[in-house]
């Protein structure tokens, strides 16, 4: 459902207990948000004049002062929008798993697919071990289409070299929820095996995750 001149933050907040955040549109996810420093009317008007000017959310990160000032009621909440700048990159940056923490395939399968199960992109995320199988990092490392033209093992090792990791995992999802391997995904594995062989960094377990459910490659023996 997509709302232009018009929103009901009681429907809205019906829809998110249902079918969770995922589902609300781009308008419906910023009125939402106003909604938490603004009157219901000022928060629609916020909405409207943003997107009579931008496509989507993505655009806000590229705004001047001046035109997130010209977004907001006069002289209201002048920095609404940069303390949600600051919260959004500070909760990027919080640490997923537990650091200093040994997590089984089980554990981080589980996990994961809470993480990224109903997400409609691919994502890979890296996660990179100590000697003593401790997580020292959690990566995201691609978004998109993964595929061999997409993904390359230059960028999950260079990550494990930054952070001296000893071994490490690579966790991606399937949207379609189906967590059977794909040709791509297994020769991106057999990739990652040789190039950490010869780097002395281990791969430990590629694991695909869905909604629900995952699939540890190291568990179904396709990682000796």
């Amino acid at each position: 459902m997509t709302l232009i001149n018009s929103f009901d933050l009681n429907f809205l907040a019906d829809q998110i207990e249902h079918y969770g955040t995922q589902e609300l549109t781009d308008r419906e996810l910023l009125f939402c948000v106003c909604c938490s420093a603004f009157s219901k009317r000022d928060a629609t008007t916020i909405t409207g004049k943003f997107f009579s000017q931008y496509e989507d959310l993505e655009q806000m990160q590229y705004l001047t002062d001046q035109e997130i000032r010209d977004l907001l009621p006069e002289n209201q909440k002048n920095w609404f929008f940069e303390v949600l700048s600051e919260f959004a990159q500070r909760f990027e940056k919080r640490p997923s798993l537990a650091l200093g923490t040994v997590y089984s395939s089980k554990k981080i399968g589980e996990y994961m697919s809470q993480m990224y199960g109903c997400a409609k992109q691919e994502h890979l995320v890296g996660i990179y071990l100590d000697t003593k199988n401790q997580v020292i990092l959690q990566k995201s490392i691609f978004k998109g289409t993964l595929n061999s033209a997409t993904v390359h093992p230059r960028e999950i090792f260079k990550e494990a070299v930054k952070c001296s990791a000893a071994r490490f995992m690579v966790v991606h999802n399937h949207p379609s929820g189906n967590v059977t391997p794909s040709k791509n995904d297994l020769a991106l594995t057999d990739r990652l095996l040789e190039c950490g062989e010869m780097l002395g960094i281990t791969l430990l377990d590629h694991i695909i995750v869905g909604d629900n459910s995952y699939l540890s490659m190291r568990e179904e023996e396709l990682i000796a």
